[in-house]
Order: C-alpha cells, then sequence, then structure tokens
C-alpha cells in the first residue's frame, strides 16, 4: 500500500516546496496565502474588465 506522499511524488508534486512552506510559522503562512488570494482575485478582476463583465457586489 503507498502512501499519500509516495502518490503525490509520483504525480509530480515537489515535495521540496510543501516541507518549505511546513517550516514557516503559521502566520507566515496565512500570510502567504492571503497574497496568492488577493492576486488571484485581483486577476479575475482584471480579466471580468478586459471582458466587458459586470463585476460582483460581494
Amino acid at each position: 500500500m503507498s502512501t499519500a506522499i509516495e502518490e503525490a511524488k509520483r504525480a509530480g508534486i515537489d515535495m521540496s516546496l510543501v516541507e518549505t512552506s511546513l517550516r514557516y510559522s503559521y502566520d507566515k503562512r496565512a500570510e502567504q496565502h492571503q497574497a496568492a488570494l488577493e492576486l488571484a482575485l485581483e486577476l479575475e478582476r482584471i480579466g471580468r474588465q478586459l471582458r466587458g463583465e459586470a463585476q460582483p457586489t460581494d
């Protein structure tokens, strides 16, 4: 039986990135998550603007 880690490696996931991330404090990981979320939302907003779509109101 294979472990989740072995399956992830076979799927091509770079486990060194996971290991590095887990060395960070909870607060640092939360900051990184928030920054990534803000970037994704900004890219979504720009895409909608370029396509001429209405912006969500929430």
